[in-house]
């Protein structure tokens, strides 16, 4: 997952309560709405406030970014990393993880992982 789609998605599931959280993720949207010429982006942001938690709705805003190429953008990959920063030092972070490959384990808060290969 690129870095714009989960700076948004932890912005949302940290509640976006604090100034400079709430200011880095207006930021980040109004750069957003600026540089996408198509609607579909900031709807795809809408719908993802509206249900945080949806896999479907995250994986949504995640195309539209890709399809937009908003993640080969260095001023809103930039104010991405600039909200995850935000958000870091407000306390509310959420751990997200991701990974791209195969055979791949995470694990995370002192917990353990496997990757058991059959061949």
């Amino acid at each position: 997952m690129d870095p714009i789609t989960i700076s948004i998605i932890a912005a949302i599931a940290a509640g976006v309560i604090q100034g400079s959280v709430t200011d880095a993720y207006n930021g980040l949207k109004q750069l957003i709405k600026r540089k996408s010429n198509k609607q579909d982006m900031l709807v795809a942001i809408e719908r993802l406030e509206q249900k945080p938690k949806s896999k479907a709705r995250q994986m949504e805003l995640q195309e539209q970014v890709e399809e937009n190429k908003l993640d080969k953008d260095t001023e809103i990959v930039e104010a991405a990393k600039k909200l995850m920063d935000e958000i870091k030092s407000s306390g509310n972070e959420k751990h997200i993880m991701q990974a791209k490959g195969n055979f791949i384990a995470q694990a995370d808060h002192g917990s353990s992982a496997i990757v058991t290969i059959n061949r």
